[in-house]
């Protein structure tokens, strides 16, 4: 039991120390290789992809240095937001079973807990994840 203990204690301890060292994933502090910069367009095209995007997190090797932690509200700005709530109710399963996925990736997890509004996998709307390059997490909370 105490193995256990001290094995969780450190691994929190290790998730603590690269969140801070990792204070980079906000795409408003660090360019990066992203294939298309965040914007209302590619956050509506995450979402119809989540189902794809969950399946492509098991196979995609990425470290949370990888991981763009995008502010949904920072891409929508004055721009109508029912298609987004749309496709928010459409995808509901689909977005369940992605926030799963973030919850049980240490990369993701690692990198929401850098950016600077701290969400959770609970808070990840939409993964973009291309081929190559940066993986945009869109959150909203």
């Amino acid at each position: 039991m105490k193995r256990i203990l001290l094995i969780g204690s450190l691994s929190i301890a290790a998730a603590a120390f690269l969140a801070d060292s990792l204070g980079a994933q906000d795409t408003l502090q660090r360019t990066g290789a992203l294939a298309r910069t965040p914007s209302y367009a590619s956050l509506i095209a995450a979402l119809a992809a989540t189902p794809a995007a969950t399946e492509r997190m098991s196979t995609r090797a990425v470290t949370a240095t990888d991981i763009r932690v995008v502010d949904a509200a920072t891409v929508i700005g004055s721009d109508n937001d029912e298609p987004i709530k749309a496709a928010l109710e459409q995808h509901k399963d689909h977005i369940s079973a992605l926030r799963a996925a973030v919850a049980k990736h240490m990369a993701y997890t690692v990198a929401l807990a850098g950016h600077q509004e701290k969400p959770e996998a609970k808070d990840v709307i939409a993964v973009d994840i291309p081929a190559d390059g940066d993986v945009p997490v869109y959150f909203r909370k």
